[in-house]
């Protein structure tokens, strides 16, 4: 059983975010994340947010300041949908992934590390 009580879709959930930092980054795999919101729309998936709107913290992956927002090649300078494309990462199932186990840290990071073979773009 996690650790942490299983909170509603679409609502702040600060303890998941706090868990979401303590992992690698998806991408490169450094020790200190950011939590980064998912923000496009997939009605499939039940991340529904309104422009300008953020989603839930149900949606967000572990991504390190570089690969999130520093980097010259970080997911903020270019189209969110095509950056993830190109690491060939769902970040929608990655999240949801990382949702279910949340608050267990071997479990999160088993995921974080494992990301393009466990949450794989699918066309």
């Amino acid at each position: 059983m996690s650790p942490h009580p299983k909170p509603k879709r679409g609502q702040k959930r600060p303890l998941h975010l706090v868990f979401i930092r303590g992992l690698p980054c998806c991408i490169c795999g450094f020790p200190r994340s950011e939590a980064a919101h998912v923000r496009y729309s997939d009605a499939a998936t039940g991340n529904v947010s309104a422009v300008g709107q953020k989603p839930g913290d149900e949606w967000v992956t572990p991504l390190c300041a570089r690969c999130h927002r520093e980097g010259p090649d970080a997911q903020h300078r270019s189209g969110e949908r095509s950056w993830w494309l190109s690491h060939r990462i769902d970040p929608l199932e990655l999240a949801r992934r990382l949702f279910e186990v949340s608050g267990d840290a071997e479990r999160g990071d088993n995921i974080s590390r494992l990301a393009r073979q466990i949450a794989p773009w699918r066309e």
